[in-house]
């Protein structure tokens, strides 16, 4: 009995070891965190914002040559924090995609046939 006592104790203690170490891994990601939600919104924000900065960079080129602006030299500094965001997105939306996913309706309005 005091051996069963004594394992169960040092799994217990071992457990408790794993999961402070797995809460303290900056690696390891909880997305029902609500600071995780907080951060993954403003990265899409940020995303959003450099796309149109982009676009607003390459209209403002188009309508008039501005001397000084290097737009080549602005863009492929915006493209590699685009590129960045985007790696940590991608999974993200993919994730909310197949998360979110309703029927189209069609399984509900189609009326029965006889004999099916």
């Amino acid at each position: 009995m005091k051996a069963v006592f004594l394992a169960i104790c040092i799994s217990v203690s071992a457990f408790n070891a794993v999961a402070s170490e797995y809460a303290s891994d900056s690696y390891v990601i909880d997305q029902r965190d609500p600071k995780y939600q907080i951060a993954i919104e403003h990265l899409a924000s940020a995303a959003q914002a450099l796309r149109l900065a982009q676009d607003e960079l390459k209209k403002a080129e188009a309508s008039h040559p501005l001397p000084g602006l290097d737009l080549v030299r602005m863009l492929s500094q915006v493209r590699p924090v685009e590129e960045t965001i985007n790696v940590v997105l991608r999974p993200e939306k993919k994730r909310l995609r197949y998360q979110e996913l309703t029927p189209d309706g069609q399984f509900f309005t189609t009326p029965p046939r006889l004999g099916d």
